[in-house]
């Protein structure tokens, strides 16, 4: 624990130190929080999906399809699991962004090696360790990541060859990211355990012309709220970009975006399939 806390202030580290296997429940719970909900971190909305407590339960894999082009049959996402619930491996297709397959291998109930294939590139291989609470992600070109949770926001510090580049803290509920001395980033959520009606404001970075000084600004609200019965909707900058709804087990039963007719973008549905063991 001693040696953990003097890791965690360091600027920089000694990495091959940190590569122990140090599990317990703290551990399985950042393993947790790292893996889940991965397809709606494509568009940005993962914090709100977690507010909804999904339950993957006895889930043995989920088939996710769109109405986009209704020429193209081959599912956007798939994710297969393991019988304890862990995620054993999920795919996204071109449809929805980068053509990609990520596998995970697992050691004591925890992430090991993280796999990732992008369509046409060579696999990029993650390898994890642990010490209690913290989780250590050594990564290609001599990255190394620090990851824990505060409540139920998940932080990180990003190394380099050692040294810091970015690092995470959580002051009243706000998420700060530090880079070179200053502040870069800044979310603030209303609860930091995640719970309906879960408001996140983020701010926006303004950097001063003559002092290079970075000023974080005050954005917009977006949330999560209850629409209906097991229905939600996600309101992003001021507007409602996508509609939920979970079936009577919790499960996610449809994620629809309502389009941007100012982009000419129309509205999607995205259907979710399951089998069970």
């Amino acid at each position: 624990m001693i040696q953990g806390l003097m890791v965690f202030a360091q600027k920089t580290i000694n990495s091959e130190t940190l590569k122990t296997f140090n599990v317990n429940e703290d551990s399985k719970k950042v393993n947790s929080a790292y893996a889940e909900n991965m397809f709606f971190g494509i568009f940005g909305v993962k914090h709100f999906i977690n507010a909804l407590d999904v339950n993957y339960k006895g889930v043995k894999s989920i088939t996710i399809t769109s109405n986009a082009n209704p020429k193209i049959k081959t599912p956007v996402y798939k994710a297969l699991y393991n019988q304890d619930g862990t995620l054993d491996m999920f795919e996204i297709s071109e449809q929805i962004g980068n053509a990609l397959q990520v596998k995970y291998d697992y050691k004591e109930g925890v992430i090991a090696k993280e796999v990732i294939h992008y369509q046409g590139k060579n696999a990029i291989l993650n390898t994890f360790y642990y010490n209690d609470d913290k989780m250590y992600i050594e990564k290609p070109n001599q990255k190394f990541e620090i990851v824990w949770l505060e409540g139920n926001v998940l932080l990180k510090k990003v190394y380099t060859e050692n040294n810091v580049g970015t690092e995470d803290r959580l002051m009243h509920n706000c998420r700060i990211t530090r880079s070179i001395g200053q502040d870069i980033n800044k979310v603030c959520f209303n609860d930091a355990n995640f719970k309906i009606p879960l408001v996140i404001t983020d701010y926006v970075p303004e950097v001063d012309a003559n002092t290079l000084k970075i000023n974080l600004l005050k954005g917009e609200e977006s949330q999560i709220k209850s629409i209906g019965t097991n229905k939600f909707a996600i309101v992003l900058q001021g507007k409602e970009k996508f509609h939920i709804s979970l079936d009577k087990e919790n499960r996610i039963k449809s994620f629809n975006y309502l389009g941007n007719p100012a982009l000419q973008e129309k509205p999607i549905e995205f259907t979710f399939a399951y089998t069970m063991f």
